[in-house]
């Protein structure tokens, strides 16, 4: 889970983030790990060189400033040319770390002037004790802060679902109201003008664009065989009814990844576009074999019997195939919903379609299909 808030004052959106964010984060359930772009307070000493003593004492703030870095940070005083190097080698001059003096000891640590006298350098500077600076954060040229989780086995959509009605609308006081977008179809991109927004995005949103890359493809495949077998059977009613074992097959493919207890997936999605060339078959060869023995004289009715009789043994075969042929996928982590979509999907279609296709044909199509 990603959350990304924006807004126009840094400072307001780390205060949401820690004070608001962060806790519903951590009140979700299977939250496992969480995170924010927010850095820890990092104490942080400024000194400041008191020229007004410097020039009492006979020093210019160069040799001050040069006092400190040599007591505080060290200093170079050289390099060293050794043979065979092809770089010099500093020569570095630093305190140990055990000595380093502090900046709140810095009484302890003496500048000599030009007379000789040894001048603690804490009379001469002036420490400040502050936070380090944080950080801003940019992204599409809007600040934003960063909040993120870690779900220990349940989905992202279910956290983010639960999170969505506790933020949306949230009172902001002053700053006014906090509003989620970025939930849609299609994804949205933030504006700090509109006030304070929490962006959701991780892996929901590419699960989001995936599915609705999929869910194109599936219409478009859709389209595709609608339009094959329009040029097939000379008509714009009966792929229709071959059509009809496509949503027969999706009945199996959701209690199957639940029966496994396997995540809807992308590539389950896969597997339902693959799945949809593949159940019409099974119409196919129930409406063929009818349609053929109509021409030959035969009852609707009684073509319709034999049509869902007959063909049973090549669709039970098929599927039996399929089964197979993908069974060894589902315990893929990958491409496991791939293959549940397929196996389920396929079985519910072959023992559905024997059966309402044939009762479609009969009754609810049976009109269309007059032998000329």
């Amino acid at each position: 889970m990603l959350a990304e808030l924006y807004g126009p004052d840094n400072l307001v959106l780390e205060n949401i983030a820690m004070q608001r964010i962060t806790p519903a984060f951590f009140n979700t359930y299977d939250m496992a790990e969480i995170w924010a772009s927010v850095p820890t307070p990092i104490p942080e000493y400024r000194i400041i060189v008191d020229l007004d003593a410097a020039s009492f004492a006979k020093l210019s703030a160069a040799q001050v400033a040069s006092a400190l870095k040599r007591f505080l940070a060290g200093e170079i005083l050289g390099y060293l040319h050794a043979k065979g190097e092809r770089t010099a080698v500093p020569i570095r001059l630093q305190v140990p770390r055990d000595l380093r003096i502090e900046p709140t000891l810095l009484a302890q640590a003496f500048v000599t002037n030009p007379q000789g006298k040894q001048i603690p350098l804490s009379e001469l500077t002036q420490i400040i004790l502050t936070e380090q600076p944080h950080p801003i954060w940019h992204q599409d040229n809007e600040r934003v802060i960063y909040v993120g989780g870690e779900l220990a086995a349940s989905a992202p959509v279910y956290a983010v679902l639960s999170m969505e009605q506790q933020l949306e609308g949230l009172d902001l006081g002053e700053s006014g109201t906090l509003h989620t977008t970025n939930l849609g179809i299609n994804p949205t991109r933030p504006d700090s003008l509109e006030g304070y927004r929490l962006h959701w995005a991780g892996e929901l949103r590419l699960t989001l664009d995936a599915f609705r890359d999929m869910g194109m493809a599936l219409g478009l495949a859709l389209v595709a065989i609608y339009l094959l077998l329009v040029a097939y059977y000379q008509s714009f009613r009966t792929p229709i009814l071959v059509m009809v074992s496509i949503p027969l097959g999706l009945i199996g493919v959701f209690p199957g990844h639940w029966l496994l207890g396997h995540t809807f997936s992308a590539a389950s999605m896969i597997g339902v576009i693959a799945l949809a060339g593949i159940v019409v078959r099974n119409s196919l060869l129930i409406v063929d074999f009818a349609r053929e023995h109509e021409k030959q004289g035969w009852s609707r009715e009684k073509s319709v019997r034999e049509a869902g009789a007959l063909r049973l043994r090549p669709i039970l075969l098929t599927t039996l195939a399929i089964i197979l042929g993908t069974a060894i996928m589902v315990p893929d982590p990958v491409f496991g919903g791939l293959a549940i979509s397929l196996i389920f999907g396929a079985v519910s279609s072959a023992v559905l379609t024997v059966f309402v296709v044939p009762l479609l044909y009969r009754y609810w199509f049976g009109s269309m299909f007059s032998v000329e």
